[in-house]
């Protein structure tokens, strides 16, 4: 009995790191050291089954895509690492993905009241509300007034009323899951991601 027991241990260790998200990661890790770009996402997968939000196996998985040259599978991928908080994520996106639009749906957070979070090290956030195509914001007791221009495939600009030289940008949405979105803020060569969730 005991020879079964000292023998099934390792088994059962065994069976355990294949239940651990971390276990196909370190294999990643090391597959992509190798330059095995296709087994690291073989792997990277594994550890997305087990961990489907986890940001970090899903930035490695977007870097190893975009290495083979699978751009928009690769900046899906990435979109999605830079929604569950990876902060690697925003250099890489700027860099590889300024180009992707995935043409979401935005019609249902053309009116309510939302919240903003600008995934940024301050990670400022802000209440504010649309109607249609206007959008109002609060700041320190003051409320201000800005035109929403829907651009259709996802994007819109925001311009504010009464602003002789207003900032020209393009907000483009990544990403949307339930009742929030992830977008990217394209200004000046510059990209802001945040998310935006809409409360009411």
């Amino acid at each position: 009995m005991k020879k079964i027991l000292i023998l099934s241990f390792p088994l059962f260790l065994f069976s355990q790191q294949k239940n651990d998200w971390s276990f196909y990661m370190k294999a990643a890790m090391s597959e992509i050291i190798q330059n095995d770009f296709n087994a690291a996402i073989f792997n990277l997968n594994k550890s997305l089954e087990l961990s489907p939000n986890n940001s970090s196996s899903l930035y490695f998985k977007a870097y190893s895509l975009l290495i083979l040259n699978k751009n928009d599978e690769g900046c899906k991928t990435l979109a999605d690492a830079l929604f569950f908080n990876s902060n690697n994520a925003r250099s890489l996106f700027a860099e590889k993905c300024s180009e992707y639009n995935p043409n979401l749906n935005i019609d249902k957070f053309k009116t309510g009241i939302f919240k903003l979070r600008i995934l940024d090290p301050t990670l400022f956030t802000y209440n504010f509300e649309r109607k249609n195509d206007i959008q109002y914001e609060t700041y320190d007791g003051k409320t201000y007034s800005s035109r929403i221009q829907w651009l259709g495939n996802g994007e819109y600009t925001i311009i504010a009323e009464g602003d002789p030289n207003p900032s020209k940008f393009i907000v483009r949405v990544l990403k949307i899951e339930d009742n929030k979105y992830l977008y990217g803020k394209f200004e000046n060569n510059q990209i802001q991601f945040g998310i935006i969730e809409k409360t009411e």
